[in-house]
């Protein structure tokens, strides 16, 4: 059992700030007991099953996760102390084998600062939490870090100058930089409204619409078709079988890219609901850049149906 002075004190700790390009070592298991809730949270943001296996390990920060877009709520919202982990994501194994792959969230409190390693660290055998609750069910509802990020975060509204005055002063942008991010969200705003305007893009496809099966298997190379080929497969909503074809991903049309992996079992964050899809891949390097979401670095894959792709032998 675990001192309940100790408890406190941890919970109650000033978190370390940690920048990109730092060093950290996750603390043991023993320690981020102390830091959880009975519902095995900090701060609203569950500690999962999948990531005690990187207890006692050393990783560098990839970037800061202070403001995040969350799905179908569309607003960008606030979180505090929490950092990315370079390569870190979900397997799914404790969520009935989920393959979003979604990056890991990492209060600062479950990390320490740590030296450079001389050498790449071994894989130690995880230890296991003793007496702590990590569900990752409620009723028949899923729950993992993305559907807690609601209850996790505050709405933090586009004009709070804080949000980037703390990007600028924490390393995670240039003053340069963020004027020129600045300048490009406006001028996607305005070419928004102006889309708006003109009423909605014409396109003749009803559901169901077209599908097709590649059975790309993880490692093969597909080149993504050209955005008039994909738009032929959309309908008026711009989703092909209820999943859209975001605008980040028309940047990788005509691009050849490795499968990365099939998608077959997928966690909805805005309900908990598992579902099934099919003939559904994620490519390689094919993420989210989140410039259209005021720079979310949630890195999120993007979702691919094979009826977007074509298999080809390699890269060009």
């Amino acid at each position: 059992m675990t001192d309940h002075n100790q408890t406190n004190s941890l919970r109650n700790r000033r978190p370390h700030t940690f920048r990109r390009g730092d060093w950290v070592e996750v603390r043991s298991p023993e320690e981020i007991q102390t830091t959880l809730d009975a519902e095995g949270k900090l701060d609203g943001l569950p500690f999962m099953p999948e990531m005690i296996k990187y207890c006692g390990r050393k990783f560098r920060v990839s970037r800061r996760a202070d403001r995040i877009f969350l799905d179908r709520y569309f607003y960008v919202a606030k979180l505090i102390n929490t950092v990315f982990l370079e390569g870190l994501r979900c397997d799914g194994q404790a969520h009935d084998g989920c393959q979003m792959r979604c990056e890991l969230f990492w209060k600062e409190a479950w990390l320490k600062p740590a030296a450079l390693p001389k050498e790449l660290e071994a894989n130690s055998p995880a230890k296991e939490l003793v007496s702590v609750n990590l569900p990752t069910r409620k009723g028949d509802r899923y729950t993992c870090q993305a559907t807690e990020l609601v209850h996790a975060s505050n709405k933090l509204p586009w004009w709070d100058p804080r949000q980037y005055l703390q990007e600028v002063m924490l390393g995670e942008i240039s003053v340069g930089k963020l004027f020129m991010d600045l300048l490009s969200r406006a001028g996607q705003k305005i070419l928004r409204i102006f889309k708006r305007l003109n009423g909605p893009a014409k396109n003749s496809l009803s559901q169901p619409t077209p599908t097709e099966s590649l059975n790309l298997q993880a490692g093969e190379w597909v080149e993504v078709k050209s955005m008039e080929e994909i738009q032929a497969t959309l309908d008026a909503n711009g989703k092909n079988r209820g999943l859209g074809f975001a605008p980040e991903q028309a940047e990788f049309c005509g691009k050849r890219l490795r499968v990365a992996g099939r998608v077959e079992r997928l966690i909805l964050e805005w309900s908990g609901e598992m579902r099934t899809v099919t003939n559904t891949v994620e490519l390689d390097e094919a993420t989210c850049h989140g410039r259209m979401c005021r720079s979310c670095p949630r890195n999120c894959y993007h979702l691919w149906r094979e009826i977007w792709l074509r298999r080809v032998a390699g890269p060009k």
